[in-house]
């Protein structure tokens, strides 16, 4: 399986996706992140030096590598190496997403079905200090561990003695690991590969808060001048452990009067309804795969919930997003200067139907079952739109839609 990744969603699948990409130049370009030590010369144990991974992670960081790459050159940095990077709810264990290298499909399929539950390992994960590596060992003495189910049963027949591991970050009970096991049972040289983990780890929380803190991602709202606000709507992106990230002003209007939404004392959001709540606590797992939409009618008022889409990465180091629609049951589904941006775009009514759908924050499923018609031909005309208005995304779509329905001086 060398050359691939496979990621794993516990509670619902696993599958396989995704290939290597090489890196062109990172060497060159990206030496002097390694904090001004010098730990190039290779170690004893290890292919591949600290330099070597500091590279790769703001390769990876940047667009010139893959994270994939990063994980496979841990796992051979360990004898039968295997890695995962992964994040779980400390509170909720099945609540657990992660991507891996160099496992077999096997014993991916037979760990998330039953010995994720018999894994003595997990229940240290809260507990671990960030930043600093350890080894299994470490953890749950060898004596203790080879009487358990998890080791007889599945460690020592997938060949694995020892897991080597670091905590990158804690997200309020969702620890980021990383964590390499290997069939070398000998504590001396793991401890190598962990103090190794321990020295490029402050590099991997760097990038995790790039992720998880760059304001970049949601740059494409816009939200203080936004398209939804013609159409009486407000928008707020909620993240993980119900953080608001950004608000619109007709969001922040609707927060402020308290009767629909509301904010805890510990800065999570509430939805009155009942049921609306329990569909955004449930949105908010990483290991969610329901229905991507929502929606509740609330005194006349309609919720609709729409978890977001994810490169896999941003899931990993970020956590999942949901926007959060909020929009007068009663309100028209037009915006000013419609007609004249379609007729500017020579759209047809397909298409036209198509950009409103969009704009009311449908689904391409939910425009297809509104109008009749099929997904495939909703896709094709918003291939078509964005081919008339020179765009690439539906965010893209919105953002020329407003600025000709608004022009300003």
């Amino acid at each position: 399986m060398a050359g691939r990744f496979l990621e794993l969603h516990i509670s619902s699948s696993i599958t396989r996706a995704g290939e290597l990409i090489e890196v062109k130049g990172a060497d060159q370009r990206l030496s002097g992140f390694s904090g001004g030590r010098d730990w190039g010369m290779r170690i004893r144990g290890l292919r591949h030096s600290d330099d070597d991974l500091i590279d790769l992670i703001y390769a990876a960081l940047l667009g010139e590598a893959s994270w994939q790459q990063f994980l496979d050159r841990l796992s051979e940095n360990a004898p039968d190496g295997r890695t995962i990077l992964f994040s779980m709810n400390t509170r909720e264990p099945d609540d657990y997403v992660g991507m891996t290298s160099k496992f077999d499909l096997p014993e991916l399929e037979s760990y998330a079905a039953h010995y994720i539950n018999t894994n003595p390992w997990l229940e240290h994960c809260a507990l671990r200090q960030v930043g600093l590596g350890v080894f299994s060992d470490q953890i749950v003495p060898r004596k203790q561990l080879v009487k358990t189910e998890f080791f007889n049963d599945w460690l020592s027949p997938n060949n694995i003695s020892t897991s080597i591991g670091v905590t990158i970050d804690k997200n309020e009970g969702s620890p980021l690991i990383v964590s390499t096991v290997t069939s070398r049972g000998d504590p001396d040289e793991n401890s190598v590969f962990s103090d190794q983990l321990t020295r490029i780890a402050p590099h991997l929380r760097r990038a995790a808060r790039f992720y998880k803190n760059s304001s970049v991602r949601w740059a494409a709202f816009d939200l203080n001048t936004s398209l939804f606000d013609f159409v009486e709507t407000g928008v707020v992106i909620i993240g993980e452990n119900a953080q608001i990230k950004t608000i619109s002003p007709i969001g922040q209007e609707l927060l402020d009067k308290g009767t629909l939404i509301s904010v805890s004392p510990l800065g999570k959001l509430r939805l009155r309804g009942k049921d609306a709540q329990t569909a955004l606590n449930t949105m908010l797992k990483r290991s969610y795969t329901g229905p991507r939409t929502a929606s509740f009618l609330l005194q006349g008022i309609r919720l609709t919930l729409v978890a977001m889409e994810k490169e896999r990465l941003s899931l990993y180091f970020e956590g999942p997003t949901v926007a959060l629609l909020i929009q007068p049951s009663g309100a028209p589904g037009e915006i000013p200067g419609i007609d004249q941006f379609a007729e500017f775009h020579r759209l047809t009514m397909g298409e036209r139907r198509a950009l409103l759908g969009v704009i009311n924050g449908r689904t391409i499923t939910q425009i297809a079952l509104e109008a009749s018609v099929s997904r495939e031909t909703i896709r094709t005309q918003l291939k078509s739109l964005y081919a008339k208005t020179g765009t690439r995304s539906q965010n893209d779509l919105l953002r020329l839609a407003y600025r000709m329905a608004n022009p300003g001086p």
